[in-house]
């Protein structure tokens, strides 16, 4: 999820710093004070038995803003439910009780998309790919909040019967709970649609054949 999300962030031209969870805790904010960060997520799953979506808040101006979009993209992961709440307090009372939010200075988030011991809740995280899409997810959230545009590798180039080559825009696109690739937008009279490769509805049971002589894609209920 981390390392998608990072990619994700760089494809809108931001510049990432991700620690892959060899630090303690305090280390890790701290490393996030010495590069300058502007916003910190700390990524983790949840075990518990729930089922939701959790975004836990430091008490730093401007992370409500934060944790409003990281909750806008689990939502967008497919995670129905996603409480945002304010770390309790630490044993004297007087900053976060979890350490990576009360070491670091600037706006800092935990974030738990789904409960591992829960079976349905787990199920928007239980594949690579579904994994990565929640890291995409939360990062296109955080982009629409705070800016960023991506670049045209975020983008598929499609050759129209003009002879042109123009770029259009990913989005995402789940079904049946797996992602599909090179789905786009395309504007056609005035209305932005979503389009999908006709040949990943197989991933959902259906039978796709070309049918060359009459250019035709056929598309049956699978057996």
């Amino acid at each position: 999820m981390a390392a998608a999300w990072a990619e994700r962030l760089r494809n809108y031209g931001w510049d990432v710093k991700l620690e892959e969870g060899n630090l303690e805790m305090g280390d890790s904010a701290r490393a996030a004070n010495a590069y300058g960060a502007g916003i910190l997520l700390s990524w983790h799953v949840n075990a518990g038995g729930g089922d939701r979506g959790e975004v836990i808040m430091g008490w730093e101006d401007g992370t409500q803003k934060l944790a409003d979009a990281v909750a806008a993209g689990l939502k967008k992961a497919g995670q129905s439910e996603v409480r945002t709440y304010k770390s309790k307090p630490n044993s004297k009372g007087t900053a976060e009780y979890f350490g990576i939010l009360r070491m670091s200075t600037m706006p800092a988030v935990i974030v738990e998309p789904f409960f591992l011991d829960n079976p349905i809740d787990r199920s928007i995280g239980d594949t690579d790919e579904k994994l990565k899409n929640i890291g995409y997810c939360v990062a296109d959230a955080i982009a629409m909040i705070y800016g960023g545009s991506q670049k045209e590798d975020d983008q598929v180039s499609v050759k129209l019967q003009t002879g042109n080559q123009v770029a259009l825009p990913r989005v995402n696109v789940i079904m049946e709970g797996k992602p599909i690739d090179k789905s786009v937008i395309l504007n056609v009279d005035g209305k932005d649609t979503t389009y999908i490769p006709a040949i990943a509805l197989r991933d959902t049971g259906m039978d796709v054949k070309w049918d060359d002589a009459a250019r035709t894609v056929i598309i049956q209920k699978g057996k």
